[in-house]
Parts: C-alpha cells; sequence; structure tokens
C-alpha cells in the first residue's frame, strides 16, 4: 500500500521486539498468565491459541496496523493475524468506524432482514462464482456444519468424503484425519477425543491431489456419499497446491454422481481474493464456505451457494433444513464484512498482498540456500510458511510428514526475540496484511538471516 493508505499509528507500528523496561509493565505478564491457567483451561480459549506460549508466556493488550504489542509493553511486527483474519491490517479506521457506526444503531434485532444483510449477501452473490444465496453466521465451523447438513438433507445421504490435512472446524462431522500420524494414513484418525463414532464412521478420507483415488471412492459410495468437502488450497498443514487435474476431476464426478462440491474457502477467501480460490482455478462448486478475513478480524461467517441447496432452509413449511443462530448476521460483524470487500476489491490489496508475499518466500528460500538450511518455503499469494528438514514442493498430505519441528521451534523462539511473531506451530503459516511494507519486509528478512545462522 502507499504510504497515504496507512495510518500515523502504521507508520510507527513496530518493526522489531521493543521492551518496555519499567517493572509495573513487565511485572503484569506473568501474573494474567498464571491467572490464566488458574481459570481457562491450558491459559487460552483454544488449544492452538496455547501453542504461543511454546516461546514464552504471552499476553497481549493492543494492536494496530502490523503491530502487536503485550502487557509488558513489548511489541511485535505480526505475521500470525489471529489465525488469518486480519487482511487489512488491526485496528484499521474505517473498518471499525463501520462496525461502530452499526452499535450505535442496535447490535442485534433477531427478526426480519436488515439492509447490511442484503448488501453483504448482495456482494457475495457479484463477487463469488458459486454463490447465488447467502445464510450467515459467526464462524467457519458453524459454516462448513451448515453446509454439510444442506448438502445431507438434499441428497438424503449421510457420508461425507474429505482429504487428509483439510481442516473444516472442530465439529464431529468433519475433525477428521487433520494431521494423521504416518501410520494412520489412509484411514479414518479422530483429531479429538470425545467425537461422535456414528460420525467418525460416516467420514470418509481420501488424498489430496490424487484423482484416481477420489473418482474411485466417489464412484464407490455414489449411493450414500452426501457431499465432498475439501480446501481448494490446503492451508492447514503450509500450503498445498492443487493439480488441475484433481479439482477438475473432482467436479465432473461430483457432478455425474450427483454429489455436492463444498469449497472450504474459510482461509482462501477474500484473503487470496474476492472471488475465491474457485474464481483463480475456474472450477466451481455447489457450496461455499467464507469467514476469516470477510470481515478483517470481526466475527462474521457464510454458507453460499445454489439456490436449491440454500432455499432447503428458507423457514417456512416446506423448508426443512434448520439454520439458525442468535447471533448470525451480527450488524457490526456484516458492517464490518462490507467495509473490507469494498476496500480489498477498491484497493486491489490481493495484488499488492501477492507481489509482497512473493518477495518474503524468494527471500526466505534464498536465506535458507545461503545457511545450508535443509527446508523449503511454500505458501500462495499473502501465505507463506517455512518448513524444515523437508524439500520440494509438497501435493500430499503425506509430503508434509518429516518437519523438522524442534528446528522450527528455534526459528520462531529466534524470530520473536527480534521482534516478529506467528505460531510456533511448524504446520501453520504466516500471513500478510495490507499494513505491512518494505519497511517489515527488510527487518523479517535481517532477523531471519540472524536466526538461521544460529541453528
Amino acid at each position: 500500500m502507499t504510504d497515504s493508505d496507512r495510518t500515523e499509528s502504521d507508520d510507527a507500528g513496530c518493526v522489531e521486539c521493543v521492551k518496555d523496561d519499567s517493572s509495573t509493565n513487565t511485572d503484569r505478564m506473568e501474573p494474567i498468565v498464571d491467572r490464566a491457567r488458574e481459570i481457562i483451561p491450558g491459559g487460552a480459549q483454544t488449544g492452538l491459541r496455547a501453542q504461543a506460549y511454546d516461546t514464552g508466556d504471552v499476553a497481549f493488550e493492543s494492536a494496530s496496523g502490523a503491530t502487536l504489542t503485550t502487557v509488558a509493553g513489548e511489541q511485535y511486527a505480526d505475521y500470525h493475524l489471529g489465525f488469518g483474519p486480519i487482511i487489512l491490517g488491526h485496528a484499521h479506521e474505517d473498518v471499525d468506524a463501520a462496525a461502530r457506526a452499526a452499535i450505535d444503531d442496535g447490535v442485534l434485532y433477531g427478526a426480519g432482514t436488515t439492509p447490511l444483510e442484503v448488501e453483504v449477501a448482495e456482494r457475495l452473490v457479484d463477487l463469488v462464482p458459486s454463490v447465488e444465496m447467502v445464510n450467515f453466521c459467526n464462524s467457519g465451523s458453524e459454516a462448513t456444519y451448515h453446509a454439510i447438513r444442506l448438502a445431507r438433507a438434499a441428497t438424503g445421504n449421510e457420508k461425507v468424503l474429505k482429504f487428509e490435512g483439510c481442516y473444516h472446524g472442530w465439529h464431529d462431522y468433519v475433525d477428521v484425519s487433520v494431521y494423521p500420524p504416518a501410520n494412520r494414513i489412509g484411514e479414518r484418525y479422530p483429531e479429538s477425543d470425545g467425537m461422535l463414532s456414528a460420525a467418525v464412521k460416516n467420514t470418509l478420507v481420501a488424498p489430496f491431489n490424487d484423482p484416481d483415488a477420489v473418482e474411485e471412492i466417489i464412484r464407490d459410495h455414489s449411493n450414500d456419499l452426501a457431499a465432498v468437502i475439501l480446501e481448494p488450497v490446503p492451508h492447514s498443514v503450509g500450503c498445498l497446491h492443487p493439480r488441475t487435474e484433481f479439482l477438475e476431476t473432482l467436479r465432473e464426478v461430483t457432478e455425474v454422481h450427483g454429489v455436492p462440491l463444498i469449497f472450504d474457502e474459510v482461509i482462501s477467501g477474500f484473503r487470496h481474493s474476492p472471488h475465491g480460490i474457485q474464481g483463480e482455478v475456474n472450477v466451481t462448486p455447489d457450496l461455499t464456505c467464507v469467514a476469516k478475513a470477510l470481515g478483517n478480524g470481526y466475527p462474521v461467517a457464510a454458507v453460499g451457494g445454489r439456490s436449491d441447496l440454500l432455499a432447503q432452509a428458507g423457514g417456512d413449511n416446506e423448508s426443512g433444513v434448520v439454520i439458525s443462530g442468535t447471533y448470525s448476521g451480527s450488524l457490526p460483524g456484516l458492517a464490518a464484512a462490507r467495509e473490507t470487500i469494498d476496500t480489498i476489491v477498491a484497493e486491489d490489496v490481493q495484488a499488492y498482498l501477492t507481489d509482497l508475499g512473493d518477495r518474503y518466500r524468494d527471500g526466505l528460500a534464498d536465506l535458507l540456500e545461503d545457511h545450508g538450511v535443509d527446508g523449503r518455503v511454500v505458501g500462495h499469494r499473502s501465505i507463506f510458511s517455512v518448513q524444515f528438514g523437508v524439500r520440494g514442493e509438497p501435493h500430499t498430505y503425506e509430503d508434509v510428514l518429516g518437519l523438522d519441528e524442534d528446528r522450527f521451534h528455534a526459528f520462531a523462539s529466534g524470530m520473536r526475540e527480534r521482534g516478529h511473531f506467528f505460531t510456533p506451530n511448524p504446520y501453520k503459516r504466516h500471513h500478510l496484511s495490507a499494513a505491512h511494507d518494505e519497511t517489515h519486509l527488510e527487518s523479517y528478512l535481517d532477523a531471519a538471516d540472524a536466526v538461521l545462522a544460529e541453528l
């Protein structure tokens, strides 16, 4: 983005860790984290959030632009971005102003519709190729849950086919074989205790990017398969680029057998393109789930797709699918989504972030080679990951097995010490926002150069 696009706080934003030396601030961190551990499982709202403690206890207090600030006054250039929703930068002036205006008009009506619902739905219909109708919700997990229910109702079947390495939320329908160990490849691997055994049994698993395997499974289960769901670019394992033949075969075979195809674009939608990955690859699913970057950090998500599928949730006597939620269509979230979408489109944010992402990836790859470190850099547009102990472009989940987790942890620790924050989970990813710029790039690569020299 140009300097005029950045706020005053962005220009002053941190690209190196700055510690407040006052004992008052420094002493705040430990008690807060200790209190959290006493009353919150793991000391954070999810296990993945608690992984931040792997590189040292941390409690954040504020964020602006590309900068996170802790309660101790430490500032970090943020590459986590809340697992990816922050596409325009933290505390974006126009997005936050839109949300505040919605708050002033009352945050929840809970009956009928609102102009905001209609306006954001119209934008999704105009931009996303598969979307003819829209239902709003509050998270990606809700969106995939609703999409699968719609598909089951339409087909009368129960089984769902998903792919190894793809994450579609925490619910029992699909929290299977996201990160299976090597000895569980090719079988159902529940990711959580307490999952309903019948749900796991009704989840089929296939290798990503294998058109022959997926064609065989769909053919063999054509009479009991309700849906096929996938991340068109799986980012829960860094990045797997889909082969054209795989996606085209998937679309062709599901159409032949009348099985709804669901694209989970919770991560990719509005981060990589306002048209989603489906717009890039020219493969149109039957249902699409979006969230994260849709609202630049505000809780808003949606399931959209074919009118005949969405109409099942119409709420009248002839509509049999229940899609409900007290806070679905929350006005602050929708206001943030409208402003985020309009900004992304008007400023061509993805073009800027694609170029910036290429430079991060190229710079990191050069540093790995310069230091003789065994590893690779993967990613797409505004997402990138460095993976140690492996080489070559990954195409399947099996290509991600064998990561050097200890080396990644050391890298994450060293980068955090130098003022750059990202989750220390080696299977996750860095994100960029429109608030990141040349200064952040140079500082990151300088820090990575120093850290890699020590690995």
